[in-house]
């Protein structure tokens, strides 16, 4: 008789808790659409707010990039004619040497000052590396010893 009720008991528990099972899986099914809808909302907004400020930039963009490129061959040009003008007093390869070296210390200069103007941060010495403490001290567990 046992083995009877046993699988009564247990179909009756399953005609009573099933549908409140199917309710609970249907609502986490809604609340995991919201969020995913709501996640996916965040995401598009993000980009097409991303897309409209790339639109908006483009132009300034291309015009910066276009202003580096000149410059850089403005420079050139310049330490060009440095190098030739130079080699109307030396030779052509001691001019070139002389306004590279000239070049490389004025870009050590700058690496320098740039350098010495860093934010100081503070060095941590690497062999006093403390061990973390709990904040209750040696006894973590208070029925501890």
């Amino acid at each position: 008789m046992t083995s009877e009720t046993g699988p009564e008991r247990r179909r009756l528990l399953d005609r009573l808790t099933e549908p409140i099972a199917e309710r609970a899986r249907e609502k986490i099914g809604q609340a995991e659409d919201r969020v995913r809808a709501s996640i996916q909302a965040e995401i598009d907004a993000v980009s097409a707010s991303v897309r409209t400020r790339a639109v908006e930039v483009r132009p300034s963009a291309i015009a910066f990039a276009a202003a580096a490129v000149l410059t850089f061959l403005g420079l050139a040009l310049f330490v060009t004619a440095a190098v030739i003008g130079l080699a109307h007093v030396v030779e052509p390869w001691l001019s070139a040497l002389l306004v590279g070296l000239a070049l490389v210390l004025l870009a050590a200069g700058f690496a320098a000052w740039g350098r010495s103007h860093l934010p100081r941060t503070p060095m941590v010495d690497l062999t006093q590396i403390r061990e973390p403490t709990h904040p209750a001290g040696e006894q973590v567990h208070p029925w501890a010893d």
